[in-house]
């Protein structure tokens, strides 16, 4: 951290008020500054969540926290890590979009692009009516969403899950039509996996959008292929055949029905 990032005094307040558990006030005076910090107060201040309960998820991009507001809804509150080391993994990504295309080229630069970049591309997919969590706002490195889950128990990921055949259909045509409708809406996820897909009640709900892509984007179909690759490697994986072409043409044919439906 540089020196003006330490925590002050009066730091160490609001983080008492505002991180409830006293292992997880550790780990924030450890891997966040200051300035991360004033993000979680000007958030909860806008009501956007009271207090941070507890930490529900660890990683090299982004520590993801269960809150709560003070209607007592869970929330959940991602920071994105400041000194992650896959800065030039998230250049790739942010080079070549528009919408970014004036952002400074430096660590926290890329940060605050890259929080902006989800909450905005999850704004887009919310808009199409797309299974994904709702964001209620950003500020700094930190993205505040809905929690998907039950209680203070996080919705498992796919890869956690051991779905049966019959499920494993039910799965294909919600993945085929979420690819599809995303599509549709301008974006490609470009990291699609059964590790960044949340299963509640037998739907689907896809998260981590920071690296998704405007269809504008140099390697748009490039991503596009690896996300409809990537999942029918998984179903595959998981005792239900999928070749790639076959995958390919069932998302292709659910664009076509929707785009017919919406012409209609």
């Amino acid at each position: 951290m540089e020196p003006d990032d330490y925590f002050t005094d009066e730091d160490f307040e609001v983080l008492a008020r505002r991180v409830k558990n006293e292992s997880d006030r550790k780990i924030f005076q450890q891997v966040f500054d200051s300035k991360t910090l004033d993000a979680i107060q000007s958030l909860a201040l806008k009501g956007t969540f009271e207090a941070v309960e507890h930490v529900i998820s660890t990683g090299k991009e982004a520590h993801v926290f269960i809150a709560e507001d003070a209607g007592g809804k869970k929330r959940a509150v991602k920071i994105f890590m400041k000194e992650t080391s896959l800065f030039r993994k998230m250049a790739g990504y942010i080079e070549g979009d528009r919408r970014f295309e004036s952002i400074k080229k430096d660590k926290r630069g890329l940060i605050l692009a890259w929080t902006k970049k989800e909450y905005k591309n999850l704004t887009i997919a919310n808009a199409a009516g797309l299974p994904v969590p709702l964001p209620l706002g950003f500020k700094e490195n930190v993205l505040v969403m809905e929690f998907i889950g039950e209680g203070d128990k996080p919705a498992p990921k796919l890869r956690e899950t051991t779905p049966e055949r019959k499920q494993l259909v039910e799965y294909r045509n919600q993945i085929a039509e979420f690819i599809a409708k995303l599509y549709l809406a301008g974006l490609v996820h470009a990291d699609l996996s059964e590790y960044n897909i949340l299963v509640q009640k037998g739907k689907m709900v896809v998260i981590d959008f920071g690296q998704a892509l405007l269809l504008s984007h140099p390697r748009a179909k490039e991503y596009f292929e690896r996300d409809v690759k990537n999942m029918a490697n998984y179903f595959t994986k998981a005792g239900m055949e999928t070749k790639y072409a076959d995958f390919y043409a069932q998302v292709k044919a659910r664009k076509e029905e929707l785009e017919k439906e919406a012409n209609q």
